[in-house]
């Protein structure tokens, strides 16, 4: 008689644990700093920080899970349990992705460089500094005060504890969500997120206060003080002759600064190099990210910037 084999029992399926810190900063480089300067903050500051009180650091420019880029981004934006966010450069792109984690409730450390001056009354709010010098010895301080914040505000979110929400501030009984997406795909989900910020956005325009209101335009007295740079913006691939049109008539139409000229060359790797010279007012940044809007705009498929490099033209 041969002996019944033990049913196998099924084994718990173990959930990895999200420990993930997003790192919201400037990803391109700024004209008041060194080429490269915020990636050495990241790398030299804000990363050790993170690992150090337990978090795994991640920025924007990490994301690259799927073709949705933007969906992944948001998606870590929204999901990761802490973040940190730095309000050094007033970057446009900062604060929305600020207001958005504010708007959920999330947990988010707020740092500002020494010296740079407040976009807004930040004293209300937990907050702490770094130096841009990246001195050795300074650079160790600061890792350890910013690794410090975000140990105490872990443990501040662990007892219920307003921890720099303006949700709780406000005594706002319910922050935004986000539906279920359990039981919809990535496209489903993205036209929902998308509708969630064009809300954000449309609420904007209707507020005299909306981030417009700090952009320069034409008759603003910042734009008296304008700076000149040459961008070269590298695309994925040839541009054809409809496509170049439309990209710089898109330029032209813009605001935010004047074209005054703009030359498209074919490279030897088979992509399109465009050289464009910018009148830039005061407070204007265009980054890696601005000009991607630019591109998307015009409607055109499949195309995409690989890279931008800044040089004054003055």
């Amino acid at each position: 008689m041969t002996a019944k084999k033990p049913q196998e029992t099924a084994q718990p399926v173990v959930q990895p644990v999200n420990n993930d810190c997003f790192i919201i900063m400037p990803i391109a480089d700024h004209p008041d700093y060194k080429q490269g300067h915020f990636k050495r903050v990241y790398d030299d500051i804000f990363a050790p920080a993170c690992r150090a009180a337990g978090y795994k650091p991640i920025r924007a420019d990490d994301v690259a899970q799927t073709n949705l880029i933007h969906l992944d981004i948001l998606q870590k934006l929204l999901e990761s349990p802490m973040a940190i966010c730095d309000l050094s450069t007033r970057n446009p792109n900062v604060l929305f992705e600020l207001g958005l984690r504010q708007a959920f409730d999330k947990p988010t450390v707020i740092v500002q460089e020494v010296g740079t001056p407040q976009i807004f009354d930040i004293n209300l709010f937990r907050y702490t500094q770094y130096r841009n010098e990246l001195d050795y010895r300074d650079v160790l301080t600061d890792q350890k005060a910013i690794q410090k914040v975000l140990e105490e505000t872990k443990i501040a979110v662990q007892e219920n504890k307003s921890v720099n929400s303006i949700i709780k501030l406000l005594s706002i009984t319910n922050p935004a969500t986000l539906q279920d997406p359990s039981n919809f795909g990535d496209k489903e989900y993205f036209k929902i997120l998308m509708s969630e910020i064009s809300g954000i956005k449309n609420e904007l325009q209707r507020n005299k206060n909306s981030l417009d209101h700090f952009l320069p335009n034409y008759s603003s007295k910042n734009f008296k003080k304008y700076k000149k740079y040459l961008y070269h913006i590298i695309f994925n691939r040839i541009l054809s002759l409809d496509e170049q049109e439309a990209i710089v008539e898109r330029f032209e139409e813009s605001k935010n600064f004047i074209v005054t000229m703009s030359v498209f060359e074919e490279t030897s790797s088979r992509v399109t190099q465009l050289n464009i010279e910018l009148s830039l007012g005061t407070g204007v940044d265009v980054s890696t990210e601005n000009i991607m809007n630019y591109i998307d705009e015009v409607n055109i498929e499949d195309l995409r910037v690989k890279s931008i490099s800044r040089f004054s033209a003055e």
